[in-house]
């Protein structure tokens, strides 16, 4: 867990951030969602939750191609990258397969890293559902969730949701419309059941 909130100028460079990422998968034709809080809160409120330390999006397993085109347009756009594999053989998931990349921005000629951590969390269909791994968690959702994509228009820019979205955060998160400031993703997830 990162140490930050999401307010001052790390909410106006979790923003940024954001912006700059999806333009990236954009110009990568790659088809991603906003996830997990940042979804949350940009329904819900029209925000990122202050008491968020993180931005998430989601994307289907690519092929090799495009998610090594994409590692290296992210890098070249002046990010800072760390992709993460699965570990162990945690069943459906396979050891050594990509399960999340890391995105932040650089400071001071590269030596420093920026505050703010937007992660691609990426999800494999298995037999009609979506998983994913959380630390060493298993996560999973029914696949119907990102069947159809949409947009949602945010800080002026066009974002892609699942166009199940209600239905995707009630199934994750119970009653999403209260907000619980004290969620734990490794406790409180639906999708890990």
């Amino acid at each position: 867990m990162y140490k930050i909130s999401l307010t001052g100028k790390n909410k106006t460079e979790a923003l940024q951030l954001l912006k700059d990422v999806a333009s990236v998968l954009h110009s990568c034709k790659l088809d991603y969602w906003l996830e997990g809080g940042t979804l949350l809160g940009i329904i819900r409120e029209n925000r990122l939750l202050p008491w968020d330390n993180d931005v998430d999006i989601s994307m289907m397993v690519p092929k090799k191609k495009q998610l090594n085109n994409l590692i290296v347009t992210l890098k070249k756009s002046g990010f800072r990258i760390r992709v993460r594999t699965i570990q162990k053989n945690t069943k459906p998931l396979i050891k050594n397969n990509v399960r999340i990349i890391k995105v932040r921005n650089k400071h001071f000629f590269g030596l420093l890293k920026g505050n703010v951590c937007l992660e691609i969390f990426i999800k494999y269909n298995i037999e009609g559902n979506a998983y994913w791994q959380v630390g060493e968690k298993v996560k999973n959702v029914p696949f119907k969730f990102y069947d159809t994509l949409k947009t949602v228009k945010f800080n002026d820019y066009n974002f892609l949701i699942p166009e199940k979205a209600i239905e995707y955060l009630t199934y994750r998160y119970g009653d999403w419309q209260t907000p619980k400031k004290e969620w734990d993703t490794f406790k409180d997830d639906n999708a890990l059941k």
